[in-house]
């Protein structure tokens, strides 16, 4: 039953803090990031590790099974990465601090996913491999981010 649930249940949450922590006029910008950051990130690492490389794999999915990915996967991404760009700090050595901890508790979710039966890895990737990865994509959207929108200079929190 935590199966079928698990990645509806992290979607709602993450749509509700998003909602909560995410200024109306600024939603469809930091959806937008989301997106290209969050899902199509998702979907090409996926692509790349689970089918090229075979190093990543779903499973258990069930009715949220779609291409050998699970369905819900590049939603969670997109209000993962948009909560990720809402709360990046402005300040360089903060925002270093950030994105090294945020690709910390990435690898987490990630070893949390594969305890829950849903995502399985081969054995040399986690922590490190899948750490560095993580690092790269959060140092890609903190970078892409600050270089391409007009919010990353806002400070009104």
């Amino acid at each position: 039953m935590v199966k079928v649930w698990f990645y509806p249940t992290y979607l709602v949450l993450g749509i509700i803090f998003s909602l909560i922590f995410i200024p109306k006029k600024y939603y469809k910008e930091y959806f937008i990031y989301g997106f290209l950051i969050g899902a199509l990130g998702d979907f090409c690492v996926v692509a790349l590790f689970q089918n090229v490389f075979k190093i990543i794999w779903f499973k258990n999915a069930g009715i949220f099974h779609v291409l050998g990915q699970n369905l819900l996967s590049p939603p969670s991404w997109t209000v993962t990465v948009m909560l990720f760009l809402r709360f990046l700090p402005h300040k360089r050595f903060f925002k270093y601090f950030y994105v090294l901890t945020f690709a910390g508790f990435s690898v987490g979710y990630g070893i949390l996913v594969k305890n829950v039966g849903l995502f399985d890895y081969r054995p040399w990737f986690y922590p490190f491999f899948s750490y560095l990865t993580f690092l790269g994509w959060w140092c890609f959207a903190a970078y892409f981010f600050n270089k391409t929108s007009p919010l990353a200079n806002k400070n009104d929190l």
